[in-house]
């Protein structure tokens, strides 16, 4: 299975963030109408990872089974928190937040406990994403917001061993 977004404004102006659900060859696409949000990932045990969307609040992490059921919100505050990805031994999500000023990079166990931000410096951090054997992240941090240039950097997963690796770049993702 693979599950994606459909986010669109409509004719009213009315945002539409939509999680779907299809067959790995493209067929029998389905929208699980009883989630709003994007940046969907697939637990191995057949949850849905992903980022809210509220109207009284900015996004939160959560997980909920496959058809939409068993809705769980693992953040809760008033933060913009996105790009959900759960780690390749389905223990942890790294994600992003903005819940102390700019956004930065957290971690958490995949039932919400845990929560600690591995990265915290002056620009924002966005778009995490685990390495293959799980002891690396990467992700892309804002170096001029006029031009939106980007760097990527990669880390270890506690936030140690900072490394640039790619100047002037956009987001980067591990291959799997």
């Amino acid at each position: 299975k693979i599950v994606f977004a459909r986010e669109y404004w409509d004719s009213e102006k009315n945002w539409h963030p939509e999680i779907w659900i299809m067959n790995a060859d493209g067929s029998e696409q389905t929208q699980i109408k009883s989630l709003r949000g994007g940046g969907p990932n697939i637990s191995s045990d057949g949850r849905i990872v992903f980022h809210t969307e509220f109207k009284d609040k900015k996004s939160e992490i959560s997980i909920a089974d496959i058809d939409g059921n068993n809705l769980i919100h693992l953040t809760d505050n008033e933060a913009e928190e996105q790009h959900p990805e759960i780690s390749p031994d389905g223990k942890q999500i790294v994600f992003m937040s903005n819940r102390d000023g700019n956004h930065e990079i957290y971690v958490m166990n995949i039932d919400g406990s845990n929560q600690k931000r591995i990265t915290n410096n002056d620009v924002d951090d966005w778009y995490p994403s685990w390495s293959p054997d799980g002891s690396k992240i990467i992700f892309s941090s804002v170096k001029d917001y006029k031009t939106r240039k980007k760097d990527i950097y990669s880390m270890n997963t506690d936030g140690s061993s900072l490394k640039k690796i790619i100047s002037n770049s956009g987001s980067a993702v591990f291959k799997r």
